[in-house]
C-alpha cells in the first residue's frame, strides 16, 4: 500500500444479532406486549426477554420465518395455479423484516383430519389409497410424478430468486413432504422429482430432507449446492427410550453416511424441534449436548415452533444463538487516510466469521463516504458466501471514488448490504452501528 494509511480495530460486541435467515424461526404470537405468556402445554410462565431491546417474550427475536402450502392450496383445479397463500405469507415476512423458509408439500397425514389430502381433482382420478401410512396416493401408478413435477416447475417459475425467500425444502414424497417412503420410490420417479427442483430453482438455495441414502446420493450427484433439513432436533430418547434417538443414532450417523458432512459450506442446515424445546426441559434432556451437536452440524436455522424457551435455559440458548449461522466481525481495518479526488481508496480488512456457517445469499461488502448531506457508496467484489468459520478472511483491494465525491474530509463506513429496506444491512458483531446499518471506520481526506 502507498501513501498515508489508518488502521483501526473495531470493538467486538457480545450482543445477540438479528439477521436474515439465521436463528430461531419467528414467533409472532410472543411479540409485542402480551398480558401473559404460556408454554406449549398451556401453562402460565414468567415473562422474560433474551435481550432488553427485543420485542419477543420468552423467545428470541428472529430474521427468518417458516411457512408453506399444500398442493391442494396451489393447484385447486387441474392446471390452474393459485399462489395467494404463499404471496400472503411473503407479504407478512416483508412486514416483519424476515426471510422465509418455504415448503410446498404434496399432502399431509391422513389421520390428521381434513385439509391433509391431495387436491380433490387428483383424488377423483385416484380414489384408492395405498396401505403405506405416509403415502396418500401411490406415486408409481397414480400419475403423481407427472403432476407433482409440474407443480414444482410452476413453483420455481413464480418464486425462484424471490428476495424474501431464504431457502426451499425439496419435498419429494410423503406426509408434509418430509420424505416418508422416499426409499421405496423407483429410480425413474425419484430422479424426475429431484431433476424438477434443479430445473425450477437456479437462484434460491435448496435443502433436501435427510431421509434416505438413495435420494441424497442422487441429489449429490447433480453437483449443485444443496443443504439439508431434518425435523426432530432434541430427541434424546422420546421414541424408543435409551435404545435409540435422533440425536445419538440418526443424525450423527446419517450426516456422515449420506455424504452431507460438508453440505453446510454451500447450502443451509435447517432443524425443526422434536415436539418443543419445553418438552426437552421436562424430560431432563441435556441442552448443552443438543446445542453442541447442532453447532457441530453447522446449524443455520432452528424451527422452535413458536413455543417458549424455559427461562432456566436462557444462558444456554443465548450461547446457541451467538453461534448459529453466520456472525461476521471485523478484527482490523486498514485504509487510505488521504485520497485524490477521482482516485482509488485502498483497503485491507481482516474479517472473522464467529458463527458456524456462511450466509447463503449475496450481501456485498461496501464502503460509504459521508460528510454533511453528501455521501457515496462503493461496492466491492468480496463475496461473504465464501467466508467460512474458523479461518481468517482478508479482503484487500481498491475502490474508485465516485465523481460526486469532491475535496473535503469524509467519514468512511463499511457494511454488508441488504437491499431490502424492511431488513436493513447485515448486523455485524462490532460496535458503532448507525441507524441505517453502517459501521464507521474513521476519517478520509479527499484532496
Amino acid at each position: 500500500m502507498n501513501g498515508k494509511m489508518t488502521t483501526v480495530r473495531p470493538e467486538i460486541i457480545d450482543d445477540l444479532l438479528v439477521n436474515p435467515g439465521v436463528g430461531f424461526t419467528y414467533a409472532e404470537g410472543l411479540t409485542g406486549d402480551p398480558a401473559e405468556v404460556r408454554n406449549n402445554r398451556g401453562e402460565l410462565v414468567n415473562k422474560y426477554k433474551f435481550q432488553d431491546n427485543f420485542k419477543t417474550w420468552n423467545y428470541p427475536d428472529s430474521g427468518v420465518l417458516g411457512g408453506g402450502a399444500r398442493w391442494m392450496d396451489v393447484e385447486p383445479q387441474e392446471g390452474v395455479y393459485c399462489w395467494d397463500k404463499l404471496e400472503n405469507q411473503l407479504t407478512r415476512a416483508k412486514r416483519l423484516g424476515c426471510k422465509m423458509i418455504i415448503r410446498v408439500s404434496p399432502y399431509g397425514f391422513e389421520g390428521n383430519g381434513p385439509g391433509q389430502d391431495v387436491p380433490d381433482w387428483f383424488r377423483a382420478k385416484n380414489p384408492d389409497r395405498p396401505e403405506f401410512a405416509f403415502w396418500q396416493v401411490d406415486p408409481h401408478t397414480s400419475g403423481y410424478v407427472e403432476y407433482w413435477t409440474r407443480v414444482i416447475r410452476e413453483f420455481g417459475k413464480k418464486f425462484d430468486g424471490h428476495p424474501y425467500i431464504q431457502s426451499i425444502d425439496m419435498a419429494i414424497v410423503g406426509s408434509w413432504g418430509e420424505g416418508g417412503g422416499t426409499e421405496f420410490l423407483e429410480d425413474w420417479a425419484l430422479h424426475a422429482i429431484v431433476d424438477a427442483y434443479f430445473e425450477a430453482f437456479k437462484i434460491t438455495p435448496l435443502q433436501c430432507m435427510l431421509h434416505d441414502p438413495r435420494s441424497v446420493e442422487y441429489i449429490r450427484s447433480k453437483n449443485r449446492p444443496v443443504g439439508f433439513r431434518v425435523d426432530c432436533l432434541g430427541d434424546m430418547g422420546g421414541f424408543h427410550g435409551d435404545d435409540w434417538s435422533h440425536m445419538t443414532d440418526f443424525y450423527p450417523q446419517n450426516i456422515g453416511n449420506f455424504g452431507m458432512s460438508d453440505a453446510w459450506k454451500t447450502g443451509p442446515v435447517v432443524f425443526e424441534a422434536c415436539w418443543h424445546t419445553n418438552d426437552w426441559f421436562r424430560h431432563g434432556w441435556d441442552i448443552d449436548y443438543i446445542i453442541d451437536e447442532s453447532l457441530k452440524w453447522h446449524i443455520t436455522n432452528y424451527n422452535g415452533k413458536q413455543s417458549t424457551v424455559p427461562e432456566e435455559w436462557k444462558p444456554q440458548v443465548t450461547r446457541w444463538l451467538k453461534k448459529m449461522g453466520y456472525r461476521y466481525e471485523i478484527r482490523r481495518a486498514t485504509f487510505a487516510s488521504e485520497v485524490e479526488a477521482n482516485g482509488c481508496l485502498e483497503y485491507d480488512l481482516h474479517w472473522v466469521n464467529a458463527g458456524v456457517a456462511p450466509t447463503y445469499h449475496m450481501y456485498p461488502m461496501a464502503f460509504r463516504l459521508i460528510a454533511g448531506g453528501k455521501s457515496a457508496v462503493m461496492v466491492t467484489d468480496a463475496d461473504p458466501r465464501k467466508w467460512l468459520p474458523d479461518i481468517d478472511i482478508i479482503t484487500r483491494g481498491c475502490v474508485k471514488l465516485p465523481a460526486e465525491i469532491t475535496a473535503g474530509e469524509y467519514e468512511l463506513q463499511v457494511a454488508l448490504l441488504c437491499d431490502l429496506p424492511e431488513i436493513g444491512n447485515i448486523q455485524l458483531g462490532i460496535g458503532g452501528r448507525t441507524e441505517d446499518g453502517w459501521y464507521p471506520l474513521g476519517k478520509v481526506l479527499v484532496k
